[in-house]
């Protein structure tokens, strides 16, 4: 039987300590208050922090803080008043028209305890930051109006993926579930594979990128992340080898050994072999050779997750498919 997440009548949420994990680690206050209230206006979150109701180790911060792994954030109660009720404070987040039908084609594997979603590429996995909805919201829509599980428990994100990065995306279905997997992401338990499409050959065809990464670093007046040597960034390590190889790129398959911010792109773009179709780190001129051969975006595919489950500790290897778009290109190189 399906409870659902956005109840009928007018809700109180409970008082919440967020621990800040690495993947959070840099992002700014007011992104992680969105993130754990994703539902809220803007204008809440923004009086939340300008009233002092939202804390970080018992202080209160700016939404222009950048959170530090281990900080506690205190995410204030809530009232969340379904649309079409007065005086509502929060509302639900609707996705357009056919967001949800095509989230329950995408995704790769559901039971009581977690989802992992097929993401496409384009699709943010939260709203914010220009984007109205995310991910999150489409999931959990799917379930409210009734999925192929009887969780009754509302979903949470255990690691992201960049905007433009398509392939698995990890869920978990309830406090327990989501706590362990997001450990795992943290600790390295959980294998993350990943398929890139990169300029040139790298060389040796195997090996280990092991760069430290420093966000934040304003670059033509854009923030960046960049590798860092000055021993202050995030210890970042990709691991890679050569799948196939083409007369202009090579088709990498690569596993994370940490989950930095842009760690694929920025890693790969320091050794001279940018990824295909990257904006932000890559190169214009393989950019444009790419498109030529029908590559409108970003070559980056979260591959394959493998992990306990963390109810059964059973493994779980879930596998997703090449987008149809990027196989085509590798057709034609």
């Amino acid at each position: 039987m399906f409870v659902k997440p956005y109840p009928d009548e007018v809700q109180r949420t409970q008082v919440r300590l967020v621990a800040v994990g690495y993947q959070e680690a840099g992002m700014r206050l007011d992104r992680f208050l969105k993130e754990q209230i994703s539902h809220a206006p803007l204008s809440l979150l923004q009086k939340l922090l300008r009233t002092g109701q939202v804390r970080v180790d018992s202080k209160r911060k700016k939404g222009n803080y950048r959170l530090v792994e281990g900080d506690k954030v205190r995410i204030p109660p809530i009232t969340i008043v379904p649309d079409g009720v007065a005086g509502t404070k929060a509302r639900k987040v609707r996705c357009p028209p056919g967001v949800v039908e095509k989230i329950a084609r995408q995704i790769l594997y559901i039971d009581d305890s977690l989802l992992v979603l097929d993401k496409p590429s384009g699709m943010a996995v939260h709203g914010g930051s220009g984007q109205g909805w995310g991910a999150i919201d489409a999931v959990r829509e799917y379930l409210a109006v009734g999925g192929e599980t009887s969780s009754s428990l509302q979903p949470e994100l255990c690691h992201r993926l960049d905007l433009d990065t398509s392939g698995c995306l990890l869920f978990g279905l309830g406090k327990y579930a989501t706590r362990t997997l997001t450990a795992g992401f943290r600790d390295g338990s959980i294998d993350k594979g990943y398929v890139a499409l990169v300029k040139g050959r790298p060389s040796p065809a195997k090996g280990l990128i092991d760069r430290s990464l420093l966000k934040g670093v304003v670059r033509g007046g854009e923030r960046m992340v960049v590798t860092d040597e000055s021993g202050e960034g995030q210890v970042a390590r990709t691991r890679y080898q050569i799948e196939q190889e083409f007369p202009e790129a090579s088709l990498m398959n690569i596993t994370l050994e940490t989950g930095r911010t842009h760690q694929i792109r920025v890693h790969f773009q320091s050794i001279g072999h940018p990824v295909a179709q990257d904006h932000k780190y890559g190169d214009r001129d393989f950019n444009q050779q790419m498109k030529l051969k029908g590559l409108s975006r970003l070559f980056l595919h979260a591959r394959s997750l493998i992990f306990s489950h963390p109810v059964s500790n059973k493994k779980v290897e879930v596998l997703a498919p090449l987008d149809p778009v990027l196989q085509v290109v590798l057709d034609n190189l």
